[in-house]
């Protein structure tokens, strides 16, 4: 990716951001939600993450927090 197309995804990132915050300040959660999926899904994009290297990621995490002792002492 070029750094002139870098750049736009980082200021639609920056709006999409600002929106995010209006809409849940305004108690549209849902919304905010969904503004979140796009910010994630652009900043895959921007750091040329495939969604199937989120996925392994994922599944990685998952496992090692399933494997690691809760923090609350209980097993």
């Amino acid at each position: 990716m070029d750094e002139l197309s870098a750049r736009r995804l980082r200021n639609v990132i920056a709006v999409l951001t600002e929106q995010r915050n209006i809409v849940v300040s305004r108690g549209a959660f849902f919304a905010g939600h969904l503004i979140d999926l796009s910010i994630m899904q652009l900043r895959l994009t921007l750091h040329d993450i495939s969604e199937e290297e989120l996925s392994e990621f994922s599944n990685v995490l998952t496992v090692s927090l399933a494997a690691s002792p809760r923090i609350d002492g209980e097993a």
